[in-house]
C-alpha cells in the first residue's frame, strides 16, 4: 500500500494538471474573442479610412462640407478606438473577477471534499483497528486450547 504522502503528492500533481488545462481553455476562449474583436476593429478602421480618402478627394469640390465631414470622421475614429480600449479593460476586469470567483468556489469545494475525505479516512482507520482487534482476538481463541 502506498504511503499517504505519496497519494497526497499524486493528488497534488493531478490537481495542478487539471488547473493548467482549465486555465489554458479559458485563455484560448479569451484569445478567440479578442481576435474577433480585433478583426472587427480593423475592418471599422479600414472603412473609416476609405471614407476619409473619399472626403479628401471631395475637398476640392466642397471644402467647407468636407472639413465638417473630416472632423466628424476623426471624432468617430477616436470614439471607436476609445470604446475598444474601454471594452477591453472592462473585459479584463470581468475576466479577472470571474476567475477569482471560480477559484474561490473551487477552493471551498476542495476544502469540503478534504473534510469529507478526512472523515472517511478516520472511519476507515477505525474500521481497520476494529478488524485488527477482532482478528487478534479470534487468533488468541484458536491458539488457546479449550479445556472442557
Amino acid at each position: 500500500m502506498k504511503p499517504l504522502s505519496d497519494k497526497l503528492a499524486e493528488l497534488s500533481v493531478e490537481a495542478k494538471n487539471t488547473e493548467d488545462r482549465v486555465t489554458k481553455a479559458q485563455s484560448e476562449a479569451h484569445d478567440r474573442i479578442e481576435q474577433k474583436r480585433q478583426e472587427a476593429r480593423v475592418k471599422a478602421e479600414e472603412a473609416l479610412g476609405k471614407v476619409k480618402e473619399h472626403v479628401t478627394a471631395a475637398k476640392g469640390e466642397a471644402q467647407t462640407n468636407a472639413d465638417a465631414l473630416q472632423a466628424k470622421i476623426d471624432v468617430d475614429f477616436a470614439n471607436v478606438k476609445e470604446r475598444a480600449n474601454e471594452r477591453h479593460e472592462k473585459f479584463k476586469s470581468w475576466q479577472a473577477n470571474n476567475y477569482a470567483n471560480d477559484k474561490e468556489a473551487d477552493a471551498l469545494a476542495a476544502i469540503d471534499y478534504a473534510i469529507a475525505a478526512t472523515r472517511l479516512a478516520e472511519l476507515q482507520t477505525l474500521d481497520a483497528i476494529s478488524a485488527r482487534a477482532e482478528a487478534v482476538s479470534l487468533s488468541a481463541q484458536v491458539a488457546e486450547p479449550t479445556t472442557a
